[in-house]
């Protein structure tokens, strides 16, 4: 039987395969593959680990890329909401702007507590507004697309 290009292609893959090191270790995929049933190192081919660190860097990475987008999709819809400011009609003081008198000492004394001023440790929006934050929202519906679950039953609640 001639070799088809499928299997000529297989091989290189796995030759050049040996060259390449992944982001994971390889003392992590052994442990895990070990945990799964697969026999110990020296007996499994370390082809096999390789081709699987890779399989799983490429996932995460598509699931970092999705997210990436559903981030983006977010943030364009925070932008263009008009209803976005009603905090700031119901006399709440909108992170980043001047609340008083210009240059007062007291000038971040009235925002509340639970909104991240710049400056005070917690992001706000001076400087970082180009920053891009991974939410457990848009990792949910990301992994939510491989048939992964992470959201919390409601007795956690």
């Amino acid at each position: 039987k001639l070799p088809t290009r499928k299997d000529v292609s297989l091989r290189e893959f796995l030759s050049k395969i040996d060259d390449y090191a992944p982001i994971i270790p390889d003392a992590v995929t052994h442990y895990y593959m070990t945990k799964a049933g697969l026999p110990p190192p020296p007996q499994t081919d370390p082809k096999l680990a390789r081709l699987l660190a890779l399989a799983t860097q490429k996932f995460i990475a598509d699931i970092a890329a999705d997210a990436y987008q559903y981030s983006r999709i977010r943030g364009a819809s925070n932008t263009n909401n008009p209803m976005g400011t009603l905090g700031a009609a119901a006399g709440f003081p909108i992170p980043g702007q001047q609340s008083g008198q210009p240059g007062s000492k007291e000038q971040g004394k009235g925002a509340p507590l639970g909104i991240q001023r710049p400056g005070f440790g917690g992001g706000g929006q001076g400087g970082s507004q180009n920053r891009t934050v991974l939410t457990m929202e848009d990792l949910g519906m990301a992994v939510g697309e491989y048939g992964v679950n992470v959201k919390r039953s409601e007795f956690y609640r």
